[in-house]
């Protein structure tokens, strides 16, 4: 029998999960009111210039998010000195990437990447980045306060207005993807002034500083564990590009309502991870090898049970939230749950190897599992579309729980080990 842990970090757990749960609720009511307004084109076209200005942010964020809880957690700085160098990082982010969209469309490269997407729909999708960014950091330093309701209450009213603005001006004002991206556009300003007033109040300032020691141990850190975040990031996202060059827009629509479905099913797995990831940085590690393993029983467990639940109702919910079009969106779903359940058990494990000081180890699976992502995309996604990537991804995030499983062995043994030779 796993006995559940209790106190401040279940309750913690539980918040997120509430959190995660309301905002389910409003994602599958954007969804519907996407998928049937934008169809299967239009709903591919906004998920792909939805994930550019994404990457750009994460690939140009140097993991400095992730450093900012896991300094935050551990103590080693404080707010004022990580919100001024979050500030800084913001602004040099923001003309970096304009500089390299400018340069992609200047030299029509952007129309390679991202074939059949009109570049004006990409330019209003990277007005996200600045907001975006911003968020993320503020976001992440709260985080690393463990500020979760404060954190909840700003994503479900972020999601809310987002809706609302869908509503209006898709649905209502009949503008389209042009329509939905001003939505998210409108809401992450939103998301920036409430994080803002969040952090201001914990003792955080928003004027730029260089400090060069915490500028030197942030990269540090967040170097180490970024490779590993733009590696996952591909890993979940790749395949959607894959499908939108050999088989369409329309198809990537068809995906990503699967991808939606099934992703529900971490909605636990990442309330737990987003609430370990700080407390194992502020926590003996004694005391985690202890804990992490029942809470990562406990997730698998719950993932598994919540799967073959999915999979019994998903086959009627499909049409009745996103309309028949998108009923050919079941199977891939289907190839995706194996994969969304063990990839749910490793990111307990993932984010606890992060908190206790090793971003580096979860880089080396990201790449490994990229590769196998690449290989087994270019195999199965022109033969088969989107169950093909399905398929891919499943295999991809076996091979990530199976990877974390071991890290996670290593790291804990090795750890015990040096705190024994200390006590000696």
């Amino acid at each position: 029998m796993w006995r559940i842990p209790k106190g401040r970090f279940t309750r913690d757990v539980g918040t997120r999960f509430l959190v995660q749960g309301v905002g389910l609720c409003i994602s599958l009511v954007t969804g519907a009111v996407t998928a049937r307004w934008l169809g299967q084109e239009g709903k591919g076209l906004l998920s792909l210039t939805t994930l550019l200005p994404s990457f750009m942010g994460l690939f140009l964020g140097a993991g400095l998010m992730s450093a900012n809880v896991y300094f935050i957690g551990s103590g080693r700085f404080g707010i004022r000195a990580l919100t001024a160098n979050s500030i800084l990082v913001t602004i040099a982010t923001t003309f970096i990437g304009f500089a390299i969209v400018a340069l992609l469309i200047v030299t029509g490269a952007i129309e390679r990447i991202v074939p059949n997407c009109p570049v004006e729909l990409i330019l209003v999708g990277f007005c996200m980045l600045p907001f975006g960014v911003l968020a993320a950091h503020l976001g992440s330093i709260l985080q690393g306060l463990r500020c979760i309701k404060t954190l909840g209450v700003i994503s479900i009213v972020q999601q809310t207005v987002a809706l609302g603005l869908i509503v209006f001006l898709v649905a209502y004002m009949n503008l389209g993807v042009l329509g939905a991206l001003v939505a998210g556009v409108a809401a992450s300003l939103l998301s920036i002034a409430l994080n803002t007033t969040a952090v201001l109040k914990e003792g955080g300032t928003l004027r730029p500083h260089f400090d060069l020691a915490v500028i030197k141990a942030t990269l540090a850190y967040g170097i180490r564990g970024h490779v590993g975040n733009l590696l996952q990031y591909f890993n979940y996202r790749l395949d959607v590009f894959i499908v939108n060059f050999f088989m369409g827009p329309a198809e990537v629509g068809i995906y990503g309502v699967a991808v939606t479905m099934a992703e529900v099913l971490w909605f636990l797995p990442d309330a737990v991870g987003f609430v370990i990831f700080p407390k194992s940085a502020g926590t003996s590690t004694r005391e985690m090898n202890t804990f992490t393993p029942r809470v990562f029983k406990y997730v698998l467990a719950f993932t598994a049970f919540s799967a073959a639940v999915l999979a019994i109702a998903a086959k009627p919910l499909i049409p009745l939230v996103f309309s028949k079009a998108f009923n050919a969106s079941y199977m891939p779903m289907l190839a995706l749950l194996p994969g969304v359940v063990l990839l749910g058990g490793a990111k307990v494990l993932t984010n606890e190897i992060a908190g206790r000081g090793h971003p580096g180890y979860n880089s080396l699976n990201a790449g490994v599992c990229l590769v196998i992502t690449v290989i087994a995309d270019l195999l199965l996604i022109p033969r088969h579309g989107a169950i093909g990537a399905a398929a891919a991804s499943s295999i991809a995030y076996a091979s990530t729980f199976f990877i974390a499983l071991c890290c996670y062995r290593i790291i804990s043994r090795r750890q015990v080990i040096a705190h024994a030779k200390e006590i000696q």
